[in-house]
């Protein structure tokens, strides 16, 4: 009978709360109580509806941040893909085994994670310039606890081959 006594209870608290509405309102008290509970449920599915939809849709990027919206693994392959292209490194003033042709300029990359990525980054740079090999590669950590690398980016030809001796000459 617990059920029975709520349910009085519960009609005996709407009673109350009934008889505190003036007679002429009463009639639209129960139609405008359901309207409000049908409304804010209409409000919560539409709002649950709607951050469905606007899930699977890709976001929208505001134009002047676009910039920023990169594919970083992307942008990694591309580094790679032209690091490829220095032949070698030193991260002293001489290069064996090659011959200098010129030196193309200074090159400095900044703000990567490990010193790797900044490898790699710094050979893309010098690939960028048109080198093929760097001098002085050097390292470092900023104070951020970025990393940086620098070098001179240079244009290498492998020295020329001792002439081969005539097999047909006396020596």
């Amino acid at each position: 009978m617990i059920i029975a006594e709520n349910g009085d209870q519960l009609s005996g608290l709407l009673g109350r709360l009934l008889e505190l509405v003036p007679p002429v309102f009463r009639p639209w008290v129960v139609p405008v109580g359901l309207l409000v509970l049908g409304l804010l449920f209409a409000r919560v599915v539409g709002r649950f509806v709607a951050r469905l939809i606007r899930g699977r849709r890709s976001p929208n990027i505001h134009p002047l941040l676009q910039k920023y919206n990169v594919d970083h693994a992307e942008l990694d392959r591309q580094r790679r893909e032209q690091a490829r292209l220095i032949v070698a490194t030193s991260t002293t003033t001489r290069l064996a085994g090659f011959r200098i042709v010129r030196q193309v300029e200074a090159v400095f990359v900044e703000g990567y994670r490990t010193p790797e990525e900044a490898l790699i980054a710094l050979k893309a740079a010098a690939a960028d310039r048109g080198a093929n090999a760097i001098l002085n590669v050097h390292t470092d950590r900023t104070a951020a606890g970025r990393c940086t690398a620098s070098g001179d980016a240079i244009i290498v030809i492998p020295p020329a081959p001792p002439p081969k001796p005539d097999p047909d000459q006396p020596e």
